[in-house]
């Protein structure tokens, strides 16, 4: 007997763990490689919703960052929603002369947001926001 209901919860309960956290209807629709951009840096969180508009893709995370992909599906946008972002983010996607600045300075563990475009990269800290020119590697900040 004991077996038997072991055997069925394990039939109930299985199922849930293999699909994990996502909507389903919003994780199906995403294109690949922002799917993989979310399950690369936030893996096991739920995707809310997703939308796109003028070719630029927005995806918002349950309980983290919302995202906003362009044409080529690169972020261009990731903002914490009072939510700091992942360190590994951080070091694979802004620019080593960035990422080391933010380590120096103690930054790392205080980045709310970053965004960035042709021309530069701007983090949002705790108390700073920081440009990043492309052109010339300078970095400044503004309290």
């Amino acid at each position: 007997m004991k077996r038997s209901i072991i055997f069925i919860i394990l039939l109930l309960v299985i199922p849930f763990t293999f699909t994990g956290c996502h909507n389903n209807d919003a994780w199906d629709s995403l294109p690949d490689p922002i799917a993989r951009f979310v399950a690369q840096y936030f893996p096991n969180t739920a995707v809310t919703s997703y939308s796109t508009t003028a070719g630029s893709y927005h995806v918002v995370l349950s309980g983290a960052p919302s995202l906003t992909f362009d044409s080529d599906y690169q972020w261009t946008d990731i903002n914490g929603r009072g939510n700091i972002l992942p360190e590994v983010l951080l070091f694979d996607q802004l620019p080593p002369a960035l990422y080391n600045y933010l380590s120096e300075t103690q930054c790392l563990d205080r980045v709310y947001s970053m965004s960035r475009d042709k021309r530069s990269y701007t983090v949002v800290t705790t108390d700073t926001t920081l440009s990043y020119n492309i052109a010339t590697g300078n970095i400044t900040g503004n309290k």
